[in-house]
């Protein structure tokens, strides 16, 4: 990423008005990130996948990193949905970045380096996953 577009970006933690932009981005993302939901009918995998998200937003230890242009903290260029879990570290729940901002690393700017597994796998997830974590969709 260039010197210009690092000074655009802040990163903030995610607060209640941000949540309708996660649901609207992460649920979608997953759907058709992946080869099996997309057989399954669009209501039940919203239905039931919601809950899934519920669940992992809820978590005290879930913690959102948000990419917003400094200028107006409003503007969400991305997200990152993690935990800190006690028995195995940092998992990286979710990531995603707007389509017009990807390629720049803000991927990399919302993420701590001590991410040691994932939860969730998408074909283009899979091609930028670092070898060193471990993809382990049970942790949910």
């Amino acid at each position: 990423m260039n010197q210009f577009s690092l000074d655009l970006i802040a990163i903030r933690r995610a607060s209640i008005p941000d949540i309708s932009f996660i649901y609207a981005t992460c649920l979608p993302g997953i759907r058709h990130g992946g080869k099996y939901f997309k057989c399954m009918p669009d209501s039940l995998f919203y239905k039931k996948y919601r809950k899934i998200i519920d669940g992992i937003l809820q978590k005290p230890e879930t913690f959102v990193n948000i990419a917003c242009l400094k200028e107006d903290p409003d503007v969400i260029l991305g997200y990152a949905i993690m935990e800190e879990n006690r028995e195995v570290g940092l998992i990286l729940h979710w990531v995603f970045t707007r389509p017009v901002w990807r390629n720049l690393g803000i991927a990399k700017l919302m993420l701590p380096k001590d991410i040691l597994i994932c939860t969730h796998m998408t074909g283009i997830g899979k091609s930028l996953k670092p070898r060193e974590w471990v993809y382990d969709p049970f942790l949910l």
